[in-house]
């Protein structure tokens, strides 16, 4: 209804949770980041809460989309404290069984998985979301089953997100085993104010906005409506775009979206924070009012090109968190790099090297599929300059050829020579793996003594720019 009015291809509030469209803010990159340190450090037992509608979701199905490549991953959303057993809902989440098994078959079909993906080197990471409703007996059960790690090779990883009440759940006497498991433990906060202005700016981005559609005061009265609440933000701006559509307002004021939420606040049923000058506000006059970070806003693309979306941080402030991660990886630390390193990803000028340096780390950590899943992160960003895309898709490629991987590393050279038939040793990669001695004409021969060199250039042409 209002997306041709406003020049948008899709809605920004959309309530359904979507990775795709996730705003990382203060908390949730902080959320995040432990999360994706729990996994690297093999912890048991993950806990994220949160109250209802600040994201959980949509930050466990971005956690699945970056990580599908290095674990296998059992969603499970919908298990009650009131079935018998979780084990059956757990097969099912994992596509391992879809008959009813008894008790003793279903142990020893997820046992046997276990063993097979630690086989394969790669852990069952199992997800719980509305972990609240479990109840005791439920979660002992997933005590239980992580008995079955063998040795010192963790096999499986349990990830619990709920609201409050999983924290108080958890707190009780005879939880204490449980929680004694539990490595890390995180309480998703609503946004900021300021968080809530470039929540707004980002989810119009995203629909195709290329100009702000929401004044600066329009975006402070939606964040004392919803106290920084994701899914209240979307509802009340979502409102207040169908309002602005039907008065064919150009954009979202304060005045306008204080008339939307009135009339949505009569029936009591959206719980939007009581404003005493909620009515005052709508019956004024409709001054002109300043954007909201309109000295960004203004250096928006047009639109005739695709917007790119912009970092969700100030004009360089990526470099500090960049050049700390590479001090950090000097110096050996990986897992504080990497949470560095991640932090200047969220600049789309830093993504590619940041998630080189990523997979670097990794793979110094001895985690070869997660190094590999970063490398391919790093290949997606197809506006990155040319020299160092292929060199992140090279790094790629030896990494996949030394874990045994040749056919997907093959295609990786294929690529490169494709675009550069010059670069690095990719030739002579291309013709051992290929067993072809016969390289193509003009193709140079790249001693075996320089492919050292080479990794070594790789790894140096990320350090800096293009």
């Amino acid at each position: 209804m209002y997306k041709e009015f406003y020049r948008l291809h899709s809605k920004p509030f959309s309530l359904l949770p979507d990775s795709e469209c996730l705003y990382l803010g203060s908390t949730h990159r902080t959320a995040y980041s432990l999360l994706e340190y729990g996994l690297l450090t093999e912890a048991p037992f993950m806990v994220l809460t949160g109250d209802p509608g600040t994201g959980k979701t949509s930050l466990l199905q971005k956690l699945i989309a970056d990580t599908r490549d290095a674990y296998s991953i059992g969603f499970l959303t919908n298990a009650r404290y009131d079935v018998d057993y979780l084990l059956p809902w757990i097969l099912l989440a994992l596509g391992l069984n879809h008959t009813q098994l008894d008790p003793v078959e279903a142990q020893h079909l997820f046992a046997t998985f276990l063993a097979q993906e630690a086989t394969r080197r790669r852990r069952v990471v199992l997800i719980m979301d509305e972990a609240q409703n479990l109840g005791v007996k439920l979660l002992e059960e997933l005590r239980l089953l992580s008995n079955l790690n063998q040795d010192k090779t963790l096999q499986l990883q349990i990830i619990l997100s709920g609201q409050p009440d999983l924290q108080t759940l958890l707190r009780r006497v005879d939880m204490t085993q449980f929680a004694q498991r539990v490595v890390v433990d995180y309480h998703l906060q609503p946004f900021t104010e300021e968080d809530v202005a470039h929540y707004i700016r980002y989810r119009v981005q995203l629909a195709g906005g290329t100009r702000p559609l929401f004044s600066a005061p329009a975006c402070t009265l939606t964040y004392r409506l919803s106290q920084g609440n994701p899914r209240l933000i979307n509802q009340v701006c979502e409102m207040a775009l169908t309002y602005g559509y039907a008065k064919q307002a150009p954009r979202i004021t304060a005045k306008l979206l204080a008339q939307a939420a009135l009339d949505r606040r009569k029936n009591r049923i959206l719980p939007l924070a009581e404003l005493d000058d909620l009515e005052e506000l709508a019956a004024g006059k409709d001054a002109e009012e300043p954007d909201a970070h309109e000295s960004i806003s203004q250096s928006l693309p047009s639109r005739e090109s695709p917007p790119r979306i912009e970092s969700q941080q100030p004009v360089g402030a990526a470099e500090p968190y960049y050049q700390q991660g590479l001090a950090l990886r000097k110096s050996q630390n990986f897992i504080a790099a990497i949470v560095q390193f991640e932090q200047a990803a969220q600049d789309p000028a830093y993504h590619l090297r940041s998630f080189g340096q990523i997979g670097l780390c990794y793979r110094a950590l001895g985690h070869i599929p997660q190094a590999v899943a970063a490398f391919r992160r790093a290949c997606a960003d197809y506006s990155a300059p040319r020299r160092q895309s292929l060199s992140v898709r090279y790094l790629l490629g030896r990494t996949l050829e030394q874990s045994g991987e040749k056919p997907e590393a093959l295609e990786q050279y294929r690529m490169i020579f494709r675009t550069d038939q010059t670069f690095k040793d990719t030739a002579a990669r291309l013709s051992t793996l290929e067993g072809n001695q016969h390289r193509q004409a003009g193709s140079p021969h790249v001693r075996p003594w320089k492919i050292g060199q080479a990794w070594k250039q790789v790894r140096q042409l990320l350090k800096g720019s293009s």
